[in-house]
């Protein structure tokens, strides 16, 4: 037999834990506890208004101010569904007033001697018109009621979370804390005795002699699902993965995948085996459904973690790691997912407890207080356990993001520590729980956006066999290919990466829905500051607005200038230009955005804009002029990134166009800043624009008596024998003039670029001229003339 390594062993131990986890909370039994009170009965679908008031009228009497926040939570939920409902009644009705107005507009108006069936059948139509807009009405203000009353739990979850999270109590380092643990009070332990005779009922009935063998079934099919059953699944689904995926990227990150799914879906089937050996044939009791919902729940969610932990650190299989983790901390990590999963199993199954019976407040806050020390705990032994291994064996810190969790985590974790040790349990709680919850949800977001990027990669690029099969079959390009691969991936990513953010921020027991309904109600304080009308709320919203939306406008440059654009036929200059300008596109919807959110308007900018009219007048004129013709520059694109320009003096390349100036990169390697008003107003030689060939020209003055036919033969020798000058268009040699220095012979080329000419003319001359000396060919002096006055030297003698 194989060892059973210690993860397995303690992912064994988790279906026991299940069961026997409530029984030292339980110990002291006696029945009797009254009906749910936080129960609330579901509407059918074909609900009537009356029946959703009903519901809405049940739901208000039991929002009261002693109640806890997962039964304020479960009847904001009811409020959303009676809203939901009504809103659809709502709308059918309308659909149903459309039909009846169609059928009295077919009748038509009241006519003289009319036959009575039609005014009878008038009348009947009318009378229903008449109830439908009677019920439509009602259904509106129910809507509108449930609405109202969703709107009022929330904020009296916000306050009893406020109040909660400003308390003080007992620290753990002080005996009271362990107390209210150990010792509840009187009424706990009643609602306790009454939740154990639950409990008790239906064990008993589970081990009764005509159900004990089936329960027992159920019990050792759990475990062997949960033990064995995973290592099946798992090397099923790696054997499936290595046969139908190619070799790649692809692989790994579906390798990583299935072995979270097999973890996760393995010890939820135990766990539901188990529930259906214990609920089979038993009536139980609303507490110990709602208990066995909870535990379930819980049991998928440290399933989750440990199969996440599992996925990502990859301890048996390092080649199959999608994070760059060094083996020695991914195996020194490795038991803490199982561990975070143990600590969750044993303290959240006393926060269900408590959460069933409805227990007093000192004993929920000490048992939060217990589930923040122990989640702390981890994090704080498994950043320890992090720290001690890279320095052991001498590794690098991570770079990027990456290498600042742990020092986020720890300083998280610090926080944490230092609120639970002074007595702020909920607070600490609170910290520890978004903590865990952020962890697992990046976690989560990173294997699928690593899974959904590799499977548009495989599946669309026509770098792969998947691709090219599917766009032969399409009859796709391969530039479309790779565009539409990029795209898809881009837009799924930045989609799962939302829903991530949105999950991270989303509080506990609570819908996406429900955050976006918490942040449009976020009231930080509503004392304007001057005229413009702005809250102390609105400008933290605003701080958050702006840091998001340029760290979004820089996320979306990098990803059109480094992944989609140069996937295109655009070139380099081009894609420069459209880089730049969504980034000022992008720059300007945040500046709204963020003014929008300050409720600054135009008509409070009345002092802002008289002063920059003023300062445009005297001062920013030439300001104004460079920012108007850097957005003619990058729309009309008279030149561009990349062109080879000369102006005033100034000849080089074009390195950045910015919204003032340009940068042109001189032949020396400096740097010149010119304004762009300069390229509007003057005259721009662009060397690029319309020819990217440069020419090599060469002009040789040659005695009267040389071979003109030897010397084109060898100028054209040597520069189609140069690398540099292209064989199309062929060099050419001319006979430019006949002089009295000589011949006068120039010979002319084509190179790849501008830039090239000065080195292959450079080169060409030294060849040129090494022949010529070679052929014994000189070249023609300079003559010069001089005239000669016969008189006076004839004067000169007789002097």
């Amino acid at each position: 037999m194989h060892r059973v390594t210690t993860s397995r062993f303690f992912t064994g131990l988790f279906a026991l834990l299940m069961l026997c986890a409530t029984l030292p909370s339980l110990a002291q039994a006696a029945p009797s506890l009254i009906s749910d009170p936080r129960s609330v009965p579901l509407l059918a679908e074909d609900a009537s208004v009356q029946d959703l008031n009903d519901q809405l009228d049940l739901i208000r009497q039991k929002v009261t101010g002693s109640a806890n926040d997962d039964l304020l939570s479960t009847l904001r939920q009811a409020a959303l569904q009676v809203q939901k409902q009504a809103d659809t009644l709502a709308a059918k009705q309308i659909l149903d007033l459309e039909h009846l107005d169609d059928q009295l507009n077919v009748l038509g108006p009241v006519q003289v001697n009319e036959p009575p069936s039609l005014t009878q059948q008038r009348s009947a139509l009318t009378r229903q018109k008449n109830t439908l807009l009677n019920e439509q009405r009602q259904a509106s203000s129910l809507s509108q009621s449930a609405s109202d009353m969703a709107a009022q739990i929330f904020s009296l979850r916000r306050s009893l979370f406020d109040s909660q999270i400003s308390t003080r109590s007992a620290s753990p380092i002080s005996v009271v804390f362990w107390s209210n643990i150990i010792r509840p009070t009187d009424d706990d332990l009643s609602r306790l005795r009454g939740l154990y005779a639950d409990v008790r009922s239906v064990t008993d009935t589970a081990v009764a002699p005509g159900n004990r063998w089936f329960f027992m079934s159920m019990l050792f099919s759990a475990l062997l699902v949960w033990v064995t059953g995973r290592r099946v699944l798992e090397h099923t689904l790696v054997r499936l993965t290595v046969r139908w995926i190619p070799e790649g990227r692809l692989r790994r990150s579906a390798l990583a995948l299935a072995v979270g799914l097999a973890t996760v879906l393995t010890i939820s089937l135990a766990a539901t085996l188990l529930r259906w050996g214990v609920l089979r044939d038993t009536v139980p009791s609303a507490d110990m459904l709602t208990l066995l919902d909870q535990l379930q729940t819980l049991v998928v969610f440290c399933a989750f973690i440990v199969g996440l932990g599992r996925a990502l650190l990859m301890r048996a299989h390092p080649s199959w790691r999608l994070p760059q983790i060094p083996d020695q901390i991914a195996v020194a990590l490795a038991p803490f997912p199982v561990l975070m999963g143990l600590a969750l199993m044993l303290i959240g199954t006393q926060e269900r407890i408590n959460s069933v019976i409805a227990s007093s407040l000192a004993l929920t806050t000490a048992v939060n207080g217990l589930t923040a020390l122990a989640i702390a705990l981890v994090f704080f032994f498994g950043l320890l356990r992090y720290r001690r291994t890279r320095r052991r064996y001498a590794l690098e810190r991570m770079s990027g993001i990456a290498g600042l969790i742990p020092f986020v985590a720890g300083t998280w974790i610090g926080i944490s520590l230092l609120a639970l040790l002074s007595g702020y349990l909920t607070l600490a709680y609170f910290l520890t729980v978004k903590l865990l919850w952020m962890s697992v949800v990046a976690a989560t977001a990173y294997l699928l956006i690593a899974c959904f990027g590799d499977l548009c990669e495989t599946l669309l690029s026509p770098k792969q066999p998947g691709g090219l099969a599917l766009g032969s079959a399409l009859g796709l390009s391969e530039r479309h290919q790779a565009q539409a691969s990029t795209i898809l991936a881009g837009v799924g990513r930045t989609l799962l990466m939302f829903t991530a953010v949105l999950l991270a921020f989303l509080p506990s027991g609570s819908s996406p829905g429900e955050l976006l309904a918490g942040l449009t109600q976020l009231d930080l304080g509503s004392k304007p500051l001057g005229n413009l009308n702005i809250a102390p709320g609105d400008i933290l919203l605003a701080l958050v607005l702006l840091a998001i939306g340029l760290f979004g406008v820089r996320v979306l440059k990098n990803w059109l200038g480094e992944r989609l654009l140069p996937e295109t036929n655009m070139d380099a200059g081009m894609r420069a230009s459209l880089v730049t300008l969504v980034g000022y596109i992008g720059f300007v919807l945040v500046a709204v955005v963020v003014m929008s959110t300050l409720n600054i308007s135009l008509t409070n900018l009345t002092w802002v804009v008289s002063a920059l009219s003023v300062g445009i007048g005297f001062g920013l004129q030439a300001i104004v002029q460079n920012f108007i013709s850097g957005l003619i520059l990058l729309t009309e694109r008279p030149v561009k990134v990349g062109d080879w320009v000369s102006l005033a003096g100034v000849e080089g390349d074009i390195r950045r166009i910015n919204v003032r100036a340009t940068e042109i990169q001189m032949s020396d390697r400096s740097t010149v800043i010119v304004p762009n008003s300069q390229f509007i107003t003057q005259n721009v030689r662009n060397v690029t624009m319309g020819n990217a060939l440069g020419v090599v020209g060469i002009t040789l003055t040659l005695p009267l008596e040389t071979d003109v036919l030897q010397i084109r033969e060898l100028l054209l020798t040597a520069f189609t024998e140069h690398e540099d000058v292209l064989d199309t268009p062929a060099p050419s040699v001319t006979f430019k003039d006949l002089t009295a220095n000589g011949l006068v012979i120039g010979v002319s080329g084509y190179v790849n670029s501008p830039r090239s000419v000065g080195t292959a003319r450079s080169d060409l001359l030294f060849t040129v001229l090494g022949r010529l000396r070679e052929l014994g060919v000189a070249l023609s002096s300079p003559q010069s003339m001089v005239l000669i006055n016969e008189a006076a030297e004839k004067a000169s003698p007789a002097d």
